[in-house]
């Protein structure tokens, strides 16, 4: 398999069968206190640069930060689990390259997610982070309840839904992600 073959593939991560387990493990369970020392993937560069990652892409406001909420612990649950060897490789070159780097960290995120969302092929690890960091953020209690308009019980269909700058994107309890 070829790096283009493996980068392209990473858009199907979500489809891997142990994805809901853990996605249903993650949300029912404070992940958020877990050890440090339970690292599955991740080593302790690559740890410490991912929560400040985190923190520049949702960083703590009126809600948690991504990182408060255990994002990171997410994060490396898919890696270990989801990910095939070729695609694990990927994302810890990529952290490599990061750290390669000589600018400051947040001006990085920004230039990560530019070249990561205009299709650089060096940077399709950076999607896949931010991709999955949001699904974790999102699907955590205090990313549904807090930085989203919560509906348990979201009654009737609107078809529209009236906007203003107060309004922030419809929280529901069915999950639908598509990366």
């Amino acid at each position: 398999m070829n790096r283009r073959k493996v980068i392209q593939s990473m858009g199907l991560i979500t489809a891997h069968a142990m994805f809901p387990t853990l996605l249903s493990a993650f949300a029912s369970c404070g992940k958020a206190n877990r050890e440090k020392e339970e690292l599955q993937f991740f080593d302790e560069n690559e740890w410490n640069t991912l929560l400040q990652i985190l923190d520049v892409m949702i960083p703590g406001t009126d809600t948690p930060s991504a990182s408060d909420v255990g994002t990171q612990y997410f994060l490396d649950e898919i890696c270990t689990h989801c990910m095939t060897k070729e695609q694990q490789q990927l994302i810890h070159e990529g952290f490599q390259m990061f750290f390669n780097q000589k600018q400051p960290l947040e001006e990085m995120v920004k230039e990560g997610d530019r070249k990561a969302f205009d299709k650089d092929d060096e940077w399709a690890w950076f999607r896949v982070i931010k991709q999955y960091a949001l699904i974790g953020f999102f699907t955590s209690e205090a990313g549904t309840t807090q930085a989203s308009n919560y509906v348990k019980f979201p009654g009737d269909y609107v078809g529209e839904i009236a906007l203003d700058e107060n309004t922030l994107n419809y929280g529901k309890t069915s999950l639908r992600y598509y990366l």
